[in-house]
């Protein structure tokens, strides 16, 4: 059933009123959440750690090998299409990372990757100033760099220039060994992350997607509650910092392009949008139980007695289609379609309340972290 338009926004605006009365609510209630449920949430885990996680990690995996691969090619043989090649394989496994950048459970969090596959922005300095090395540039000297040092961003940093031509930067990576070895390490040590990451979830390997099946219930350390609050944290994310922050949010009004993610290679809304869908495939397990089965399972209604599962769908199509409908990249966009950047920021607020808010306390889970941004 799709939900009218106008219905929602009223049900929308209503949940920004009381949004902060449910988070109280939930933040004072016990870790078993409200009354008990007999869904069963280990099918719904099941098939999303089954059919949607690890599949994007082995395949953010194998990107990453064929990102190793170009830049080892490119080592080899400096070239304008060689550089083309490597750039494109770059933004296979940056995209292909957006669609497990939620996860934050499991493998990512017991061995502390995730900032050192992706921490921006990059830190420049830090970067130029490990080039200029006299130590040798290799994996090992790429592991013992700070994490705003190395992974997608930093070799973003090293293979685009948006203000200059791609000559200036085959100049730039040709006229420099280090450089060159320093792009390589980069790419290997990406790629030597990916695959710890993947092979932590195989069940033939490490198979962290048993623990995630098995811990079913519903305290704060149970797979549901975490992954309802990795949904949720990176839809904020989302909202405050890949849009708010370039929009001038929490900069009274200054627009900040270079703040934006990913502004090298203009592939900031591109990022958005997998992260938007991905968000999306796991709230509707895609074909399988997910969250909205959870929901309608629970009889989770609005005031008007539309159904939750149905609504936060809705939202998550409007987030979808505000951020489809900017036309150029971010960076051109916030100054020459900025009334489209913002229904974008406005929409995935919109989001969030309906995720914080309304879905956690439905289904009785925790929001276990804490932002100061008033949703």
């Amino acid at each position: 059933m799709k939900v009218k338009k106008d219905h929602f926004r009223i049900k929308s605006v209503l949940c920004q009123v009381l949004s902060a009365a449910v988070l109280l609510t939930i933040g004072c209630s016990d870790d078993s959440g409200s009354e008990s449920d007999d869904f069963d949430r280990s099918v719904m885990l099941d098939n999303i750690g089954k059919n949607i996680i690890l599949p994007n990690y082995q395949d953010f995996h194998q990107a990453t090998l064929l990102l190793r691969d170009a830049a080892t090619d490119f080592a080899d043989s400096p070239s304008s299409q060689n550089l083309l090649e490597l750039q494109a394989k770059w933004q296979t496994a940056a995209s292909s990372w957006k669609s497990v950048e939620m996860i934050d459970l499991g493998p990512i969090d017991q061995l502390a990757l995730k900032t050192s596959i992706d921490n921006w922005p990059t830190n420049t300095i830090a970067i130029e100033d490990a080039i200029a090395t006299d130590e040798v540039i290799n994996e090992d000297f790429v592991k013992s760099l700070g994490s705003s040092s190395k992974g997608l961003p930093a070799i973003e940093y090293l293979i685009f220039d948006p203000e200059a031509e791609n000559q200036v930067v085959l100049n730039e990576l040709t006229g420099s060994t280090n450089r060159l070895l320093y792009l390589q390490a980069l790419c290997q040590n990406l790629s030597s992350l990916a695959g710890q990451l993947s092979n932590g979830w195989d069940p033939a390997d490490g198979n962290y997607l048993n623990t995630f099946v098995q811990t079913d219930g519903k305290d704060v350390g149970s797979s549901i509650n975490m992954l309802a609050n990795n949904i949720i944290f990176l839809t904020e994310i989302v909202k405050n910092d890949k849009l708010g922050v370039p929009l001038g949010k929490k900069s009274l009004g200054e627009l900040l392009p270079k703040d934006a993610e990913a502004w090298r290679s203009q592939l900031s809304l591109a990022f958005i949008l997998e992260n938007l869908r991905t968000l999306k495939d796991i709230y509707t397990g895609l074909n399988g139980a997910g969250f909205d089965d959870y929901l309608d399972h629970v009889d989770a209604k609005d005031l008007q007695g539309e159904a939750l599962s149905q609504i936060i769908e809705a939202q998550f199509d409007s987030s979808i289609e505000a951020a489809e409908a900017i036309s150029m990249p971010l960076v051109d966009a916030l100054t020459l379609e900025k009334d489209k950047v913002e229904q974008a920021f406005d929409e995935t607020q919109l989001l969030v309340v309906l995720l914080k808010a309304d879905m956690m306390s439905s289904l009785g889970l925790l929001v276990t972290f804490s932002d100061n941004d008033g949703d």
